[in-house]
Formats: C-alpha cells, structure tokens, sequence
C-alpha cells in the first residue's frame, strides 16, 4: 500500500524582479542654487543622475549617508581618474544606491541652502509557496 503523498507548504523570500530604476535629479534649474527635486524617494538598486543645467555646483553626500558620493563635472571621486569639485557647464553623473537608507546632499560652493534627501526603501520581498508531494 503505498502511502499518501505529503503536502508541505515551503515559503520563501524572493527579491522583487523588477528592473531597477534611474532617476534624475536637475542641478542649478533655472539659474537657481538648488536640486529638482530636492526631495527624491527611490528603491535599493536604484541609480540617480544629477544632471546640471546651470551654474557652478557639485553634488556632495552628508556624512553619515547611506551611499557617500561627491560629483562634479569632472566624474565623481574615487571614480576612474574623476574627482567631485565644482565646476561649471553641463555635465552628469549617475550614482548608485545598493542599500537602503537615507542620503543627505549638498553643493560645496553653496552650503546647505543648496541641499537635497534621498530616501532608499529597502527592496520588497515577494512570498512563493509550493506544494510538494
């Protein structure tokens, strides 16, 4: 007599399968000495593009933040042979954000009247379970 089968049900955390997603952040619009938008909440995985429009600014992480950066035209430091200092001109750079957290950025020439958070959600978690006979 061959016994009957048995169910179990096995649940398991899976990261999101959904693409990671790149934001952009616009620095110095308008010839003003600020970030648009200066408040930015995106998900672990994520990059964000400071892309400047105007001025003379760069985009420095606050101690303490959860992905330190310092960008400029001339790439970002610690980058390749790129180094964050201010400067003018358009330029961009994109910065990846791994883990969640929070960012605090600012622009070495203007201080924190020129600042701007990003908040990084944690990635969601999707449960699966399966039958097993």
């Amino acid at each position: 007599m061959r016994p009957a089968p048995l169910l179990f049900l096995l649940t398991l955390a899976l990261p999101s399968l959904a693409q990671a997603a790149d934001h952009e952040v616009i620095v110095g619009a308008d010839g003003q000495n600020a970030y648009s938008p200066n408040q930015l909440t995106i998900s672990a995985g994520d990059t964000v593009t400071f892309r400047q429009v105007g001025g003379f600014h760069n985009v420095s992480s606050s101690p303490g933040a959860v992905t330190a950066f310092r960008c400029g035209p001339n790439g970002c430091d610690g980058v390749g042979a790129g180094n964050g200092d201010p400067g003018g001109g358009t330029w961009q750079q994109t910065v990846a954000f791994p883990d969640a957290g929070t960012a605090n950025y600012f622009c070495d020439v203007h201080g924190q009247s020129m600042s701007g958070t990003i908040v990084v959600n944690p990635v969601p978690v999707t449960l699966q379970s399966f039958d097993i006979d």
